[in-house]
């Protein structure tokens, strides 16, 4: 398998981003919203649950390293040619959804990382101290915890959707779009 992409599939980098990212934002989102419903009563009950929000701020922050690699791989790295019959509201739905996945992607982690720093709580990535964005302000985490949950909703429905894409051009126009990401190789040249 090629590295970089070519005009009909996406490269081994390109996929390994793509299915990587996927499963740690997966991760992410399971671990974020099973965490938010622990009770914190007793001192073992919040040492077990901040322990989870120690290791999703962790990732979180990875989460957004590697969204920004990702951004400059694709930037870099010409992406495979979009099927020749496809109308234009349909290119342009495609191109406007990886925008709100990449937006999505780099604003949720960015959300997290202030909610914790207008609460004053640390961001450490397994050791490394994350400086604070910004000093604290408990109105502005509130405001940052609501809208890092609603991005996590809205993160959830472009997912809905992209998916919903590909299955679209694989069962119905029956086409190559969802074989060109596929982890087993490129579609037929």
């Amino acid at each position: 398998m090629a590295i970089k992409n070519s005009d009909s599939s996406y490269g081994s980098v390109a996929k390994i981003f793509h299915w990587g990212m996927f499963l740690l934002i997966l991760t992410l989102v399971v671990v974020g919203f099973y965490m938010h419903g622990l009770p914190a009563d007793t001192p073992e009950q919040a040492t077990y649950k901040f322990g989870f929000y120690d290791l999703h701020k962790a990732f979180g922050i990875l989460a957004l390293i590697l969204v920004a690699l990702r951004l400059g791989w694709r930037l870099s790295n010409p992406v495979p040619k979009m099927p020749e019959n496809m109308r234009k509201i349909e290119l342009f739905s495609a191109h406007a959804m990886h925008v709100l996945l990449y937006v999505l992607m780099f604003a949720q982690p960015i959300s997290g990382w202030l909610r914790s720093s207008y609460g004053g709580h640390a961001v450490e990535m397994f050791g490394l101290k994350i400086p604070a964005l910004v000093g604290k302000d408990k109105a502005m985490e509130h405001f940052f915890h609501e809208a890092h949950e609603v991005l996590a909703f809205a993160l959830i429905a472009a997912f809905f959707l992209h998916v919903g894409a590909g299955l679209y051009h694989h069962f119905v126009r029956k086409d190559d779009v969802l074989r060109r990401m596929s982890p087993h190789g490129a579609p037929s040249e």
